[in-house]
């Protein structure tokens, strides 16, 4: 029987058989291809004796050929045996290759040492002569390619000292930041913020100041530099932006956010607020989210700095921020924007203050409310009781807030609990104190009722695991205002 067949019928078989096996039992594969590989080399040294050294005795050009073709066929078996055994640890830890460029590398460098073992053990090619011709051709190709390969060793460099690996967030020189998804031979692959991928050169990365915010532990930290008017007093300021950070969702509360005054610039005190965040992805949201809280206490005509990072320095802005005062209150809640000037104004004299400590419960859920409040400063956490028996923490309130004004304008009990988590100060508006202004002017009540039926949807999606889902109408929302506050449509 000609063994050659048998060779061929052999390689045949490992090629189905491994379609078979699941990628998942790495080490069976591995397993049955090497017992596939001992047969094919015994086979071969039959044929024609080492393959180092191939024999072919009395043979014709054509059988000679067809062992050539056999011998070449070896080879490549042996380079994939060599590349599956030095992959089989990575595959066995159950994750992708660390340095997968640096293995790519690997792998090319093994098929280019089997290509030329074949030219010289199979075809009998003189590698010296071989090897100074292709001297010259490499000489000419780097420099045709230099840009290529300045980008390829680049890359290798980068993978062997790992400054960053895929999964990381990272921010490079430029203002670049996003998370690394892909390294290859020519560029680093990063993800944005925008979901957009920028393709930066390994060439112009390798020489790029890095930051590497996965390095650590997972949480990011982040800053925002204020500028605060200097009539603001430095004390006061500065536990509002304590406090301003302290209500923000995407900040943690452990490490607590901190705030520092970091220099006084003629009319303006610099301020930092430091805080972290459970990762870098949300760094952003945390900086909305602040500049959103603090926009509550602020006057009009003022802006605020991102993040000042030494990488991408930022400009002041010609504006400080003015914290207003407690007179000024009542120009800065939502529900009473329509009024007029005279109105806003009666109404802030009517204004009651009320001081408050830490652990004070300022409102339980299904309490009948008469007021409306304003949170001039302090911190408020909103509890509400769901109907599976769950307390519930739904938010925190902070300075430049105001709540109950659902239950004050509809007449329905206090959909929440509200605790004071410091020390603070409210301003409340009584039911009393409303009411003549809805009597001359009815049509705040449908204004009003739009609002009132965007935070009664709130409240039903916060209850989505509760049986009642409460049904939303304008209309009945508005018959009800003006029912509390017995105001008649009819009136002018």
């Amino acid at each position: 029987m000609d063994l050659s067949i048998v060779l061929v019928s052999l390689i045949i078989a490992d090629l189905i058989a491994i379609r078979f096996i699941p990628n998942n039992r790495p080490v069976t594969k591995f397993a049955i291809r090497s017992l596939f590989f001992s047969a094919e080399t015994v086979l071969i040294v039959f044929l024609i004796g080492s393959p180092f050294l191939p024999i072919y005795k009395n043979m014709g050009a054509s059988r000679e050929i067809w062992l050539q073709i056999l011998l070449c066929a070896w080879w490549l078996l042996l380079s994939r045996e060599l590349i599956l055994f030095l992959r089989l640890p990575t595959v066995l830890r159950r994750k992708s290759a660390e340095n997968e460029l640096l293995f790519d590398i690997i792998v090319g460098s093994i098929y280019v040492c089997s290509a030329l073992a074949v030219m010289s053990f199979v075809f009998g090619l003189p590698l010296k002569g071989l090897l100074a011709t292709s001297g010259i051709i490499a000489i000419v190709l780097g420099l045709a390619l230099q840009s290529t390969l300045g980008d390829l060793f680049s890359g290798i460099s980068l993978s062997i000292e790992r400054p960053f690996k895929l999964g990381d967030q990272i921010l490079l020189e430029g203002g670049v930041e996003g998370e690394v998804t892909e390294l290859n031979w020519r560029a680093t692959h990063v993800r944005n913020g925008a979901n957009d991928v920028v393709v930066i050169p390994n060439s112009a990365i390798a020489k790029m100041r890095i930051q590497n915010h996965s390095s650590g532990s997972k949480r990011h930290s982040g800053s925002l530099t204020v500028a605060v008017d200097s009539m603001n007093d430095p004390e006061m300021t500065i536990e509002l932006l304590k406090q301003a950070a302290m209500t923000c969702p995407s900040i943690l509360e452990f490490p607590a956010p901190s705030v520092a005054a970091t220099a006084l610039q003629g009319d303006r005190i610099i301020y930092e607020i430091y805080f972290n965040t459970s990762s870098f992805t949300s760094a952003g949201d945390a900086r909305t989210e602040l500049i959103a809280q603090l926009h509550k206490r602020a006057t009009p005509g003022f802006s605020f700095r991102n993040d000042a990072i030494p990488l991408a320095p930022s400009r002041f802005t010609d504006h400080p921020v003015l914290f207003y005062d407690e007179t000024q209150a009542i120009d800065h809640l939502r529900v009473f924007e329509t009024l007029s000037s005279d109105e806003r104004q009666n109404l802030n004299q009517q204004a009651v203050t009320h001081r408050f400590s830490a652990g004070d419960r300022l409102l339980k859920q299904g309490d009948r409310v008469e007021s409306i409040y304003f949170i001039f400063s302090g911190i408020i956490q909103v509890t509400r009781h769901v109907q599976d028996g769950r307390d519930l923490n739904a938010r925190k309130l902070g300075p430049g807030d105001y709540y109950a004004e659902y239950s004050l304008l509809t007449g329905i009990e206090a959909q929440a609990t509200f605790t004071a988590l410091t020390s603070g100060i409210l301003l409340e508006w009584s039911a009393a104190q409303l009411r003549p202004i809805l009597a001359a002017r009815p049509e705040l009540a449908d204004r009003l009722s739009h609002s009132m039926a965007a935070v009664q949807l709130l409240i039903a999606k916060f209850d989505n695991d509760a049986s009642f889902h409460p049904e939303v109408h304008q209309s009945r929302l508005l018959s009800r205002i003006k029912e509390f506050f017995r105001v008649d449509g009819s009136q002018g």
